[in-house]
Protein backbone atom coordinates (compact mmCIF):
# COMPACT_ATOMS: atom_id res chain seq x y z
CA UNK A 1 0.00 0.00 0.00
CA UNK A 2 1.51 3.06 -1.15
CA UNK A 3 1.88 6.05 1.51
CA UNK A 4 -0.57 8.95 1.20
CA UNK A 5 1.47 12.37 -0.28
CA UNK A 6 1.72 14.95 2.37
CA UNK A 7 -1.11 17.28 2.33
CA UNK A 8 -0.62 21.53 2.92
CA UNK A 9 -3.03 23.12 4.32
CA UNK A 10 -4.43 26.77 2.67
CA UNK A 11 -2.78 28.69 5.49
CA UNK A 12 0.78 27.12 5.16
CA UNK A 13 0.34 27.91 1.28
CA UNK A 14 -0.18 31.58 1.84
CA UNK A 15 2.81 31.63 4.34
CA UNK A 16 4.49 29.62 1.67
CA UNK A 17 3.86 32.26 -0.86
CA UNK A 18 3.69 35.28 1.01
CA UNK A 19 7.55 35.85 0.80
CA UNK A 20 6.81 35.71 -3.52
CA UNK A 21 5.65 39.17 -3.09
CA UNK A 22 6.50 40.56 0.06
CA UNK A 23 10.13 40.66 -0.92
CA UNK A 24 9.74 42.59 -4.28
CA UNK A 25 7.54 44.61 -1.91
CA UNK A 26 10.13 45.72 -0.01
CA UNK A 27 12.95 45.93 -2.43
CA UNK A 28 10.68 48.59 -4.08
CA UNK A 29 10.16 50.32 -0.98
CA UNK A 30 14.39 50.94 -1.28
CA UNK A 31 14.25 52.39 -4.58
CA UNK A 32 12.86 55.31 -3.06
CA UNK A 33 16.11 56.67 -1.59
CA UNK A 34 18.43 57.95 -3.38
CA UNK A 35 20.66 57.88 -5.24
CA UNK A 36 18.03 57.84 -8.85
CA UNK A 37 20.07 56.24 -11.42
CA UNK A 38 21.74 59.11 -13.31
CA UNK A 39 20.33 58.70 -16.94
CA UNK A 40 16.91 58.62 -15.10
CA UNK A 41 17.65 62.09 -13.59
CA UNK A 42 18.76 63.23 -16.35
CA UNK A 43 15.42 63.14 -18.05
CA UNK A 44 13.34 64.06 -15.15
CA UNK A 45 16.05 67.45 -15.17
CA UNK A 46 15.09 67.72 -18.86
CA UNK A 47 11.68 67.36 -18.58
CA UNK A 48 11.90 69.50 -15.84
CA UNK A 49 13.26 72.41 -17.98
CA UNK A 50 11.15 71.88 -20.33
CA UNK A 51 7.91 72.12 -18.19
CA UNK A 52 9.62 75.09 -16.75
CA UNK A 53 9.13 77.35 -19.94
CA UNK A 54 12.59 76.34 -21.96
CA UNK A 55 12.47 75.63 -25.90
CA UNK A 56 12.68 71.52 -25.76
CA UNK A 57 15.81 70.53 -27.98
CA UNK A 58 16.64 74.81 -28.34
CA UNK A 59 16.99 75.85 -24.74
CA UNK A 60 18.06 71.99 -23.47
CA UNK A 61 19.60 69.61 -26.28
CA UNK A 62 19.62 65.86 -25.59
CA UNK A 63 19.40 63.15 -28.03
CA UNK A 64 16.16 61.21 -26.27
CA UNK A 65 13.00 61.25 -28.36
CA UNK A 66 10.09 63.40 -27.80
CA UNK A 67 8.03 60.55 -25.74
CA UNK A 68 10.89 59.88 -23.14
CA UNK A 69 10.44 63.61 -22.04
CA UNK A 70 7.03 63.65 -22.71
CA UNK A 71 6.58 60.37 -20.18
CA UNK A 72 8.83 61.91 -17.99
CA UNK A 73 6.95 65.18 -17.75
CA UNK A 74 4.23 63.30 -16.04
CA UNK A 75 6.43 63.40 -12.16
CA UNK A 76 7.37 66.68 -13.08
CA UNK A 77 3.91 67.94 -13.17
CA UNK A 78 2.54 65.72 -10.34
CA UNK A 79 5.46 67.07 -8.00
CA UNK A 80 3.91 70.95 -8.80
CA UNK A 81 0.34 69.41 -8.02
CA UNK A 82 1.01 67.09 -4.78
CA UNK A 83 3.91 67.19 -1.91
CA UNK A 84 6.94 65.00 -2.81
CA UNK A 85 9.68 65.99 -4.56
CA UNK A 86 10.40 64.81 -8.66
CA UNK A 87 12.81 62.17 -8.32
CA UNK A 88 10.02 60.66 -5.33
CA UNK A 89 7.40 60.95 -7.40
CA UNK A 90 9.10 59.34 -10.89
CA UNK A 91 9.77 56.22 -8.46
CA UNK A 92 6.10 55.78 -7.25
CA UNK A 93 4.53 56.04 -10.82
CA UNK A 94 7.36 53.09 -11.95
CA UNK A 95 5.69 51.25 -8.93
CA UNK A 96 2.21 52.22 -9.92
CA UNK A 97 2.97 51.08 -13.54
CA UNK A 98 4.59 47.94 -12.33
CA UNK A 99 1.50 47.54 -10.43
CA UNK A 100 -0.82 47.43 -13.28
CA UNK A 101 1.17 45.53 -15.02
CA UNK A 102 1.56 42.81 -13.04
CA UNK A 103 -2.00 42.37 -11.79
CA UNK A 104 -2.66 42.63 -15.68
CA UNK A 105 -0.54 39.45 -16.27
CA UNK A 106 -1.91 37.55 -13.74
CA UNK A 107 -4.99 37.83 -15.67
CA UNK A 108 -3.28 37.18 -18.69
CA UNK A 109 -1.37 34.38 -17.42
CA UNK A 110 -4.91 32.38 -17.51
CA UNK A 111 -5.68 33.13 -20.94
CA UNK A 112 -2.61 31.26 -22.17
CA UNK A 113 -4.30 27.97 -23.31
CA UNK A 114 -1.08 25.63 -22.84
CA UNK A 115 -0.18 27.55 -19.33
CA UNK A 116 -3.52 26.40 -17.84
CA UNK A 117 -1.97 24.34 -15.44
CA UNK A 118 -1.09 24.64 -11.79
CA UNK A 119 2.23 25.15 -11.72
CA UNK A 120 2.71 27.30 -14.99
CA UNK A 121 0.05 29.80 -12.97
CA UNK A 122 1.81 29.39 -9.86
CA UNK A 123 5.47 30.33 -11.19
CA UNK A 124 4.87 32.79 -13.86
CA UNK A 125 3.53 36.36 -11.68
CA UNK A 126 6.19 35.86 -9.23
CA UNK A 127 8.92 35.39 -11.62
CA UNK A 128 7.59 38.47 -13.83
CA UNK A 129 7.24 40.30 -10.60
CA UNK A 130 10.78 39.64 -9.44
CA UNK A 131 12.03 40.79 -12.82
CA UNK A 132 10.15 43.84 -13.04
CA UNK A 133 11.43 44.82 -9.28
CA UNK A 134 15.00 43.09 -8.21
CA UNK A 135 16.21 42.31 -11.43
CA UNK A 136 16.67 46.17 -12.76
CA UNK A 137 18.70 47.20 -9.35
CA UNK A 138 20.87 50.26 -9.89
CA UNK A 139 18.93 50.32 -13.81
CA UNK A 140 15.80 50.75 -12.11
CA UNK A 141 13.62 53.06 -14.34
CA UNK A 142 15.83 52.90 -17.47
CA UNK A 143 14.29 53.22 -20.84
CA UNK A 144 14.50 49.51 -21.24
CA UNK A 145 13.40 48.41 -17.38
CA UNK A 146 10.15 50.59 -18.37
CA UNK A 147 9.74 49.05 -21.86
CA UNK A 148 9.56 45.85 -20.16
CA UNK A 149 7.26 46.65 -17.93
CA UNK A 150 4.83 48.12 -20.33
CA UNK A 151 5.33 45.03 -22.56
CA UNK A 152 4.89 42.32 -20.44
CA UNK A 153 0.78 42.35 -20.64
CA UNK A 154 1.61 42.30 -24.84
CA UNK A 155 4.35 39.54 -24.31
CA UNK A 156 1.56 37.60 -22.75
CA UNK A 157 -1.30 38.21 -25.00
CA UNK A 158 0.84 37.21 -27.66
CA UNK A 159 1.41 34.10 -26.34
CA UNK A 160 -2.57 33.88 -25.72
CA UNK A 161 -2.75 35.00 -29.66
CA UNK A 162 -0.31 32.04 -30.83
CA UNK A 163 -2.75 29.43 -29.36
CA UNK A 164 -5.72 31.25 -31.02
CA UNK A 165 -7.16 33.44 -28.24
CA UNK A 166 -8.84 36.50 -28.97
CA UNK A 167 -8.86 39.33 -26.43
CA UNK A 168 -11.71 41.57 -26.25
CA UNK A 169 -11.31 44.20 -28.55
CA UNK A 170 -11.31 46.75 -25.59
CA UNK A 171 -8.56 45.04 -23.94
CA UNK A 172 -6.37 44.59 -26.81
CA UNK A 173 -6.41 48.06 -28.31
CA UNK A 174 -5.33 48.89 -24.37
CA UNK A 175 -2.45 46.38 -24.18
CA UNK A 176 -1.13 47.55 -27.95
CA UNK A 177 -1.08 51.25 -26.90
CA UNK A 178 0.83 50.29 -23.68
CA UNK A 179 3.36 48.46 -25.52
CA UNK A 180 3.38 51.21 -28.12
CA UNK A 181 4.75 54.18 -25.61
CA UNK A 182 7.05 51.58 -24.49
CA UNK A 183 8.77 50.68 -27.60
CA UNK A 184 8.31 53.94 -28.97
CA UNK A 185 11.23 55.32 -26.51
CA UNK A 186 13.72 54.11 -28.75
CA UNK A 187 13.55 53.26 -32.39
CA UNK A 188 15.53 49.58 -31.55
CA UNK A 189 12.66 48.52 -29.54
CA UNK A 190 10.88 47.75 -32.59
CA UNK A 191 12.43 44.70 -33.15
CA UNK A 192 10.30 43.26 -30.35
CA UNK A 193 7.21 43.14 -31.82
CA UNK A 194 8.63 43.11 -35.25
CA UNK A 195 10.21 39.45 -34.36
CA UNK A 196 6.66 38.95 -32.11
CA UNK A 197 4.46 39.90 -35.38
CA UNK A 198 6.79 38.24 -37.91
CA UNK A 199 6.39 34.95 -36.00
CA UNK A 200 2.64 35.02 -35.63
CA UNK A 201 2.28 36.14 -38.92
CA UNK A 202 3.46 33.05 -40.56
CA UNK A 203 1.57 30.79 -38.00
CA UNK A 204 -1.62 32.43 -38.05
CA UNK A 205 -4.16 33.27 -41.00
CA UNK A 206 -4.01 36.34 -42.89
CA UNK A 207 -7.73 37.81 -41.68
CA UNK A 208 -6.36 37.08 -38.00
CA UNK A 209 -3.35 38.83 -38.55
CA UNK A 210 -4.73 41.85 -40.17
CA UNK A 211 -7.69 42.35 -37.52
CA UNK A 212 -5.90 41.71 -34.72
CA UNK A 213 -5.55 45.31 -32.89
CA UNK A 214 -2.66 44.63 -30.70
CA UNK A 215 -0.05 45.41 -33.46
CA UNK A 216 -2.23 48.41 -34.77
CA UNK A 217 -2.17 50.05 -31.62
CA UNK A 218 1.72 49.85 -31.64
CA UNK A 219 1.96 50.91 -35.36
CA UNK A 220 -0.37 53.81 -34.31
CA UNK A 221 1.87 54.90 -31.70
CA UNK A 222 4.57 54.84 -33.35
CA UNK A 223 3.29 56.58 -36.05
CA UNK A 224 1.89 59.16 -34.25
CA UNK A 225 5.20 59.84 -32.31
CA UNK A 226 7.33 60.32 -35.64
CA UNK A 227 4.44 62.95 -37.06
CA UNK A 228 5.49 64.59 -33.39
CA UNK A 229 9.23 64.22 -34.67
CA UNK A 230 8.63 66.65 -37.50
CA UNK A 231 6.06 68.91 -36.16
CA UNK A 232 5.67 70.11 -32.85
CA UNK A 233 9.23 68.84 -32.09
CA UNK A 234 10.09 69.68 -35.62
CA UNK A 235 13.51 70.76 -34.40
CA UNK A 236 14.48 67.44 -33.25
CA UNK A 237 13.62 65.34 -36.58
CA UNK A 238 15.22 68.09 -38.72
CA UNK A 239 18.29 69.08 -36.28
CA UNK A 240 18.84 67.29 -33.65
CA UNK A 241 18.04 63.57 -34.80
CA UNK A 242 20.84 64.10 -37.78
CA UNK A 243 23.09 65.50 -35.51
CA UNK A 244 22.76 62.12 -32.88
CA UNK A 245 23.34 60.29 -35.78
CA UNK A 246 26.44 61.77 -37.00
CA UNK A 247 28.10 62.53 -33.35
CA UNK A 248 26.19 59.87 -30.77
CA UNK A 249 26.61 56.75 -33.13
CA UNK A 250 30.62 56.97 -32.83
CA UNK A 251 30.09 56.96 -29.20
CA UNK A 252 31.43 53.99 -27.04
CA UNK A 253 33.47 51.39 -26.18
CA UNK A 254 32.21 48.62 -28.37
CA UNK A 255 30.70 48.43 -31.96
CA UNK A 256 28.17 45.71 -32.33
CA UNK A 257 30.57 43.01 -33.16
CA UNK A 258 32.13 43.72 -29.49
CA UNK A 259 28.70 43.45 -28.04
CA UNK A 260 27.85 40.31 -29.56
CA UNK A 261 30.33 38.89 -27.85
CA UNK A 262 30.53 40.72 -24.67
CA UNK A 263 30.52 39.59 -20.73
CA UNK A 264 26.74 39.97 -20.69
CA UNK A 265 25.11 39.72 -24.15
CA UNK A 266 27.38 36.37 -25.20
CA UNK A 267 26.11 34.68 -21.65
CA UNK A 268 22.24 35.97 -22.51
CA UNK A 269 22.59 34.76 -25.77
CA UNK A 270 23.66 31.34 -24.81
CA UNK A 271 21.28 31.27 -22.42
CA UNK A 272 18.50 31.98 -24.65
CA UNK A 273 19.01 29.77 -27.32
CA UNK A 274 19.33 27.07 -25.03
CA UNK A 275 16.28 27.79 -23.44
CA UNK A 276 14.64 28.66 -26.19
CA UNK A 277 15.56 25.45 -27.57
CA UNK A 278 14.00 23.20 -24.20
CA UNK A 279 10.43 25.54 -24.25
CA UNK A 280 9.98 24.91 -28.33
CA UNK A 281 10.95 21.17 -28.20
CA UNK A 282 10.34 19.75 -24.79
CA UNK A 283 6.98 22.06 -24.05
CA UNK A 284 5.64 21.97 -27.51
CA UNK A 285 3.96 24.96 -27.26
CA UNK A 286 3.45 27.92 -29.67
CA UNK A 287 3.38 30.12 -26.25
CA UNK A 288 7.04 29.18 -26.33
CA UNK A 289 7.85 29.97 -29.63
CA UNK A 290 6.75 33.73 -29.30
CA UNK A 291 8.27 34.62 -25.63
CA UNK A 292 11.40 33.02 -27.98
CA UNK A 293 10.92 35.37 -30.36
CA UNK A 294 10.29 38.28 -28.06
CA UNK A 295 13.76 37.62 -26.43
CA UNK A 296 15.17 37.47 -29.66
CA UNK A 297 13.77 40.86 -30.91
CA UNK A 298 15.34 42.33 -27.19
CA UNK A 299 18.66 40.54 -28.41
CA UNK A 300 18.53 42.59 -31.47
CA UNK A 301 17.57 45.12 -30.05
CA UNK A 302 20.73 45.65 -27.54
CA UNK A 303 23.44 44.33 -30.02
CA UNK A 304 21.67 47.45 -32.31
CA UNK A 305 22.32 50.15 -30.03
CA UNK A 306 26.12 49.01 -30.21
CA UNK A 307 27.02 50.58 -27.12
CA UNK A 308 27.63 47.43 -24.64
CA UNK A 309 26.14 49.03 -21.62
CA UNK A 310 24.49 46.49 -19.06
CA UNK A 311 21.02 47.75 -19.07
CA UNK A 312 20.49 47.30 -22.89
CA UNK A 313 20.48 43.33 -22.55
CA UNK A 314 18.25 43.69 -19.74
CA UNK A 315 14.90 42.59 -21.66
CA UNK A 316 16.59 40.25 -23.10
CA UNK A 317 18.02 38.54 -19.76
CA UNK A 318 14.53 39.06 -18.27
CA UNK A 319 13.53 36.89 -21.27
CA UNK A 320 15.75 34.35 -20.51
CA UNK A 321 14.75 33.88 -16.86
CA UNK A 322 11.22 33.50 -17.90
CA UNK A 323 11.67 30.77 -20.36
CA UNK A 324 13.73 29.62 -17.69
CA UNK A 325 10.71 29.15 -15.47
CA UNK A 326 8.12 28.65 -18.75
CA UNK A 327 10.45 25.70 -19.13
CA UNK A 328 10.59 24.65 -15.94
CA UNK A 329 6.87 24.85 -14.98
CA UNK A 330 5.66 23.30 -18.57
CA UNK A 331 7.89 20.34 -18.15
CA UNK A 332 6.68 18.98 -14.43
CA UNK A 333 2.88 19.94 -15.67
CA UNK A 334 2.88 17.83 -18.59
CA UNK A 335 5.12 15.39 -17.62
CA UNK A 336 4.27 14.91 -13.91
CA UNK A 337 1.05 16.03 -14.09
CA UNK A 338 -0.79 17.06 -10.66
CA UNK A 339 -4.39 17.13 -10.30
CA UNK A 340 -5.86 20.42 -9.24
CA UNK A 341 -7.11 18.89 -5.61
CA UNK A 342 -3.15 18.07 -4.73
CA UNK A 343 -1.10 20.90 -6.02
CA UNK A 344 -0.65 22.98 -3.00
CA UNK A 345 2.67 21.32 -2.08
CA UNK A 346 4.43 20.91 -4.92
CA UNK A 347 3.59 24.42 -6.45
CA UNK A 348 4.39 26.23 -3.23
CA UNK A 349 7.63 24.09 -2.68
CA UNK A 350 8.58 24.45 -6.03
CA UNK A 351 7.76 27.79 -6.43
CA UNK A 352 9.42 29.39 -3.29
CA UNK A 353 12.41 27.53 -3.93
CA UNK A 354 13.14 28.96 -7.22
CA UNK A 355 12.17 32.21 -6.21
CA UNK A 356 14.48 31.97 -3.53
CA UNK A 357 17.29 30.68 -5.95
CA UNK A 358 16.62 34.16 -7.97
CA UNK A 359 16.88 36.15 -5.15
CA UNK A 360 19.99 34.81 -3.40
CA UNK A 361 21.62 34.82 -7.42
CA UNK A 362 20.51 38.39 -7.65
CA UNK A 363 21.85 39.36 -4.42
CA UNK A 364 25.61 37.57 -5.27
CA UNK A 365 25.30 39.37 -8.85
CA UNK A 366 24.91 42.43 -7.41
CA UNK A 367 24.29 43.62 -3.90
CA UNK A 368 20.92 45.11 -2.94
CA UNK A 369 20.89 49.14 -3.15
CA UNK A 370 24.78 48.62 -2.51
CA UNK A 371 24.98 52.39 -4.20
CA UNK A 372 21.98 53.83 -1.68
CA UNK A 373 23.87 52.30 0.95
CA UNK A 374 27.13 54.66 0.25
CA UNK A 375 25.84 57.20 -1.41
CA UNK A 376 27.36 59.81 1.19
CA UNK A 377 30.81 58.81 0.62
CA UNK A 378 30.45 58.18 -3.43
CA UNK A 379 31.55 60.74 -5.66
CA UNK A 380 27.90 62.00 -5.91
CA UNK A 381 27.77 62.49 -2.51
CA UNK A 382 31.45 64.41 -1.92
CA UNK A 383 30.63 66.39 -4.96
CA UNK A 384 27.28 67.50 -3.61
CA UNK A 385 28.98 68.48 -0.75
CA UNK A 386 31.92 70.58 -2.45
CA UNK A 387 28.87 72.20 -4.74
CA UNK A 388 26.58 73.12 -2.08
CA UNK A 389 29.34 75.14 0.08
CA UNK A 390 30.74 76.56 -3.18
CA UNK A 391 27.80 77.73 -5.26
CA UNK A 392 25.19 79.79 -3.51
CA UNK A 393 22.87 79.90 -6.63
CA UNK A 394 23.30 75.89 -7.16
CA UNK A 395 24.76 76.64 -10.61
CA UNK A 396 26.99 74.77 -12.51
CA UNK A 397 28.50 73.87 -15.68
CA UNK A 398 30.31 70.37 -16.97
CA UNK A 399 32.62 69.88 -19.95
CA UNK A 400 32.41 66.37 -19.30
CA UNK A 401 31.46 63.32 -21.47
CA UNK A 402 29.54 61.80 -18.77
CA UNK A 403 26.60 62.76 -17.08
CA UNK A 404 27.03 61.02 -14.03
CA UNK A 405 28.06 62.11 -10.86
CA UNK A 406 26.29 65.78 -11.96
CA UNK A 407 22.92 64.05 -12.16
CA UNK A 408 21.34 62.56 -9.59
CA UNK A 409 23.23 65.05 -7.80
CA UNK A 410 21.36 68.41 -9.57
CA UNK A 411 18.29 66.78 -8.85
CA UNK A 412 18.33 66.13 -5.14
CA UNK A 413 19.93 69.74 -4.55
CA UNK A 414 17.65 71.53 -6.89
CA UNK A 415 20.62 72.96 -8.85
CA UNK A 416 20.81 73.54 -12.56
CA UNK A 417 23.09 73.45 -15.27
CA UNK A 418 23.79 76.62 -17.01
CA UNK A 419 24.54 74.92 -20.49
CA UNK A 420 21.81 73.31 -23.08
CA UNK A 421 23.61 70.69 -23.88
CA UNK A 422 23.89 67.62 -20.57
CA UNK A 423 27.39 66.29 -21.75
CA UNK A 424 30.12 66.71 -24.15
CA UNK A 425 28.42 64.05 -26.67
CA UNK A 426 28.83 66.02 -29.64
CA UNK A 427 32.49 66.81 -29.43
CA UNK A 428 33.10 63.58 -28.19
CA UNK A 429 31.41 61.79 -31.58
CA UNK A 430 33.43 64.53 -33.51
CA UNK A 431 36.76 63.27 -32.11
CA UNK A 432 36.12 59.63 -31.73
CA UNK A 433 38.80 58.62 -33.72
CA UNK A 434 41.68 61.01 -33.89
CA UNK A 435 43.59 59.85 -37.97
CA UNK A 436 41.45 62.03 -39.49
CA UNK A 437 42.43 65.23 -37.78
CA UNK A 438 46.37 66.63 -38.21
CA UNK A 439 46.45 68.66 -35.44
CA UNK A 440 44.61 67.65 -31.60
CA UNK A 441 41.96 70.31 -32.21
CA UNK A 442 40.26 71.45 -35.00
CA UNK A 443 40.91 75.58 -35.86
CA UNK A 444 37.00 77.33 -35.46
CA UNK A 445 37.20 78.01 -38.81
CA UNK A 446 38.17 74.50 -40.10
CA UNK A 447 35.52 73.05 -37.96
CA UNK A 448 32.05 71.47 -39.30
CA UNK A 449 28.74 72.64 -39.04
CA UNK A 450 27.72 70.52 -36.04
CA UNK A 451 31.25 70.75 -34.49
CA UNK A 452 31.00 74.90 -34.70
CA UNK A 453 27.41 74.87 -33.34
CA UNK A 454 28.60 73.60 -30.71
CA UNK A 455 31.42 75.32 -29.86
CA UNK A 456 29.64 78.33 -30.02
CA UNK A 457 27.15 77.51 -27.84
CA UNK A 458 28.93 76.33 -25.15
CA UNK A 459 30.89 79.36 -25.22
CA UNK A 460 27.60 81.64 -25.78
CA UNK A 461 25.84 79.58 -22.96
CA UNK A 462 28.82 79.85 -20.08
CA UNK A 463 29.05 83.90 -21.03
CA UNK A 464 25.60 84.70 -20.71
CA UNK A 465 24.93 81.89 -17.50
CA UNK A 466 28.15 82.86 -15.50
CA UNK A 467 27.49 79.81 -13.46
CA UNK A 468 28.99 79.23 -9.81
CA UNK A 469 31.36 76.92 -10.60
CA UNK A 470 32.78 75.46 -13.31
CA UNK A 471 33.81 71.68 -13.74
CA UNK A 472 36.30 70.58 -15.87
CA UNK A 473 36.81 66.73 -16.54
CA UNK A 474 39.90 65.59 -17.30
CA UNK A 475 39.28 62.04 -18.78
CA UNK A 476 37.81 63.39 -21.97
CA UNK A 477 36.26 60.28 -23.03
CA UNK A 478 38.05 59.98 -26.75
CA UNK A 479 41.23 58.75 -27.79
CA UNK A 480 44.80 60.07 -27.06
CA UNK A 481 45.88 62.16 -30.56
CA UNK A 482 49.29 63.22 -31.38
CA UNK A 483 50.46 61.71 -28.33
CA UNK A 484 48.08 64.15 -26.12
CA UNK A 485 44.66 64.01 -24.20
CA UNK A 486 41.67 66.08 -25.45
CA UNK A 487 41.68 68.85 -22.56
CA UNK A 488 38.16 70.61 -22.90
CA UNK A 489 39.22 73.91 -21.15
CA UNK A 490 42.05 74.12 -23.69
CA UNK A 491 39.55 73.67 -26.82
CA UNK A 492 37.10 76.30 -25.51
CA UNK A 493 39.38 78.68 -24.64
CA UNK A 494 39.84 79.22 -28.58
CA UNK A 495 36.76 81.40 -28.33
CA UNK A 496 37.49 84.15 -27.19
CA UNK A 497 34.73 84.87 -25.38
CA UNK A 498 34.61 82.08 -23.13
CA UNK A 499 38.59 82.82 -22.64
CA UNK A 500 37.24 86.13 -21.67
CA UNK A 501 34.78 84.95 -19.21
CA UNK A 502 36.57 82.39 -17.36
CA UNK A 503 39.29 85.16 -16.25
CA UNK A 504 36.84 85.57 -14.30
CA UNK A 505 37.80 82.01 -12.19
CA UNK A 506 39.85 80.86 -9.73
CA UNK A 507 41.25 77.25 -9.76
CA UNK A 508 39.31 76.07 -6.64
CA UNK A 509 40.34 72.58 -6.00
CA UNK A 510 40.81 69.33 -8.10
CA UNK A 511 38.59 66.45 -7.12
CA UNK A 512 38.40 62.86 -8.45
CA UNK A 513 38.70 62.88 -11.70
CA UNK A 514 37.40 66.69 -12.07
CA UNK A 515 39.15 69.93 -12.29
CA UNK A 516 36.64 72.72 -10.49
CA UNK A 517 36.74 76.62 -10.89
CA UNK A 518 34.77 79.37 -9.07
CA UNK A 519 33.39 82.05 -9.88
CA UNK A 520 35.32 85.15 -8.30
CA UNK A 521 33.59 87.44 -5.82
CA UNK A 522 32.88 90.80 -7.24
CA UNK A 523 34.65 93.54 -5.54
Amino acid sequence: MSAKPPTLSPRIERLLLVPLFALPTLWLVGYFFPPINHDVAVLLDVSGRWVAGEKLYVDVIDENLPLTFILHAIPVLTAKLLPGDVTFWFTAWVVAGIAASFIACQKLVRQIPSADHALTEGLLPPVLLFLFTVLPNEHFGQREHLMFVACAPYLLASMARSEGVVLPRGSAIAIGLVAGFGLALKPYFLALPAAVDLYLRFHRRWKMTFTDPIPWAIVAVAAAHLILMYTVFSVYGRFVMPMAIESYAPIGDQGWRQVLVSNVMAPTLVALLILGAFAVFLTRTLAARVLLAFGIGAAIAAIGQAKGWPYHVLPALSVAILLAAFTLSQTIDRYLPISRSGHRLPVAVISATLMVLLYFQAALYTPPFYKQREYNDSIGGVLRHIVEQNAPHRTIMTLSPGIYPFWPMLNYMHGRMTMRFLSMWVIQGVYATCEDFPALYNAPDDMGDTEKFVFEAVASDFIKGMPDLLIVDQIPGMPRCQGKVFDYLEYFQQNKGFADAFKGYDHLMDFDRYRIFKRKKKT
